[in-house]
């Protein structure tokens, strides 16, 4: 377990140690949350959505700009949109 000190504007350092196990380098931002009386920081993946596309329909742009379209079709028809 690592300590740190807290510095007058209630800075902290990560340890070297630390920053390599969870591969947090000069840039990187991280989350951090209360648990109970713990302060958790975690690494914020920024490839994270990236990885959750691969169950939409290939077509699914073209879904999109579809119902887009019939969205804006219809507002108009309301005379919600002018």
């Amino acid at each position: 377990m690592a300590s740190v000190i807290v510095t007058r504007h209630s800075q902290v350092t990560i340890p070297k140690e630390l920053r390599e196990i969870l591969g947090i380098t000069e840039g990187d931002k991280v989350s951090m949350r209360v648990e109970g009386n713990k302060l958790i920081i975690e690494k914020i993946d920024e490839n994270v959505w990236s990885n959750c596309t691969d169950f939409l329909p290939e077509n699914f742009e073209k879904l999109q700009a579809q119902l887009r379209n019939d969205s804006t079709k219809r507002f108009k028809r309301l005379g919600i949109l002018p």
